[in-house]
């Protein structure tokens, strides 16, 4: 009986139905509180974990970049720092100081910036059930790659040939300078032989041949950008002492004398009339000329040997006589030249095969010959160096005008050696100008048509030392033989460079030199990659 007033009883509560909602919301409040004030939490935490995250993020970006050049690399986790702390508002108040050091990333050493941070603070709901603050963690990796700067002793300036440097036959290449081509062409730099080749590095602005990825170790980097020829801002020197036409000669050549000038012209005019010049009264002539004193200076010119310095005057008396009889008239001109030489120089003439500056329209070796320091001008004909002569120069230029070519064969002893920034600015050359030709041995103008097909050509000996640059930017050279150093590096550059034959260059800089001629400059990269 009990039981069955139980059951009843329960029945009649269930189907009562007044008091629900009051039931359901009582006990649906816990949730809606906990819910809403675990969103509040959620929403809070979200923002610091942003915030903090991109702090970190910024963080890296910046170390990385402070180590990718080395004027700053020491400084990247100084720089970390200050951006770390620049992107930090909410959490700047209870964030822990970040943690910052070189991380390896992919296989490299040391080659990214690590960033990692936290945050501890409470959270209104969450530390109420916990009892514990909440902490907020954030990392950031950013891997750099340092900007590098490339040289190079052989440098193809034509920007679309293809075999722009072509090494052939069994030619020895090992100088380990450089090779860079600004051509881009698929096969810009090309092996047509059996050569041997340790450049160190190969540059190109296109391809290069298969050959020397399968042939070398050399590093070989294709299709660049930024490659440049870093003499096109030149222009070839032309000091005055270079002006004066000569002509090569195995034969002595005499004295010449320098010296300033100034002439003064003097000229008066007097006229009279009578029967003779004895018997004659003055005249006041209507259309009488009028007297004149004229100075002319000039420096430094060609003057008779002999010529000492001092002041010469020199008369030159005339008379025009017009007319008959008793009224004849006389017209009486006194023209008195006034000679002044000063800073008078004598330079004495070369012995057989010596050879001053100047411009030449050939010069043939023909016999043991020194070239005397100076700038010496080749105009439309050929520097040919063959024979079994001596040719020796130091501080010397060639300058090639109006295709102009230079040939160097085997069988001669050779030494030539580039004029020094001092040198250029003893003959005029402004100490800017001057440093950046110091070293320039040949200088082709880059308004010549160039060589022709035939090129440039040097084809050296053992005996063959080059000391410079030579610098063709629109002929191509042919080198084949051999060339030392001795003080300074050998650098070509020129429009297409061929290497062919028995070419055996093992150096191009004399010891414990290296050539700094930059070629191309590569920026740093950074990446952000955790």
């Amino acid at each position: 009986m009990i039981l069955k007033f139980m059951r009843e009883k329960f029945a009649r509560i269930a189907g009562c139905t007044s008091g629900n909602a009051t039931l359901m919301v009582a006990l649906g409040m816990p949730v809606l509180i906990g819910g809403a004030g675990l969103g509040v939490d959620m929403t809070q935490w979200y923002m610091w974990k942003r915030e903090l995250q991109f702090a970190v993020d910024q963080a890296a970006i910046a170390g990385a970049w402070a180590a990718a050049d080395e004027a700053t690399e020491d400084t990247f986790a100084t720089r970390a720092l200050q951006e770390f702390d620049a992107n930090l508002s909410v959490t700047d108040d209870f964030n822990a100081a970040p943690t910052i050091q070189l991380a390896n990333f992919a296989g490299g050493v040391d080659n990214s910036v690590a960033v990692s941070a936290t945050a501890t603070k409470e959270l209104p709901f969450t530390s109420f059930l916990t009892g514990e603050s909440a902490t907020i963690y954030a990392y950031a990796q950013a891997t750099f790659e340092e900007g590098t700067t490339f040289t190079s002793c052989l440098i193809a300036l034509d920007e679309e040939d293809e075999g722009a440097i072509t090494i052939g036959g069994n030619s020895v290449l090992t100088a380990s300078c450089g090779l860079a081509a600004l051509s881009t062409d698929d096969l810009s730099i090309r092996v047509n032989g059996s050569p041997t080749v340790d450049a160190g590095w190969i540059l190109s602005a296109g391809g290069v041949d298969q050959w020397f990825y399968d042939n070398t170790d050399d590093v070989i980097l294709e299709y660049m950008s930024g490659l440049y020829d870093p003499f096109a801002h030149l222009s070839p020197p032309n000091p005055t002492e270079s002006q004066i036409s000569r002509t090569y000669s195995c034969s002595a050549e005499s004295d010449t004398t320098y010296a300033d000038v100034t002439i003064r012209t003097q000229t008066t005019y007097e006229y009279f009339t009578g029967p003779s010049h004895n018997n004659m009264t003055p005249w006041n002539n209507p259309n009488a000329k009028e007297n004149s004193d004229v100075t002319s200076s000039s420096t430094q010119i060609i003057v008779p040997n002999g010529t000492v310095e001092g002041t010469t005057v020199t008369e030159d008396p005339s008379y025009n006589d017009v007319g008959n009889g008793q009224n004849k008239q006389h017209e009486h001109r006194m023209q008195t030249r006034t000679t002044t030489y000063s800073n008078v120089v004598v330079v004495e003439g070369g012995e057989a095969g010596n050879v001053r500056p100047g411009t030449y329209t050939n010069i043939h070796i023909g016999c043991n010959t020194a070239f005397a320091p100076g700038v010496y001008n080749i105009v439309g004909g050929e520097l040919r160096i063959n024979g079994q002569n001596e040719v020796t120069g130091a501080g010397v230029m060639f300058v090639l005008y109006d295709g102009a070519s230079i040939s160097v064969n085997g069988g001669a002893d050779i030494n030539l050696t580039a004029m020094t920034a001092s040198d250029l600015m003893s003959v005029g050359v402004s100490p800017e100008e001057a440093n950046e030709l110091a070293g320039m041995l040949v200088f082709e103008d880059r308004d010549s048509p160039g060589a022709g097909n035939n090129g440039q050509s040097f084809n050296g000996n053992a005996n063959t030392v080059l000391n410079g640059t030579f610098y063709f930017p629109v002929s191509e050279v042919f080198f084949a033989g051999t060339a030392g150093v001795t003080s300074q590096c050998l650098m070509i550059a020129a429009n297409n460079i061929t290497i062919t034959g028995t070419t055996d260059m093992e150096t191009f800089c004399p010891a414990d030199s290296n050539e700094d001629t930059t070629v191309v400059s590569t920026e740093a990269s950074v990446r952000l990659v955790a």
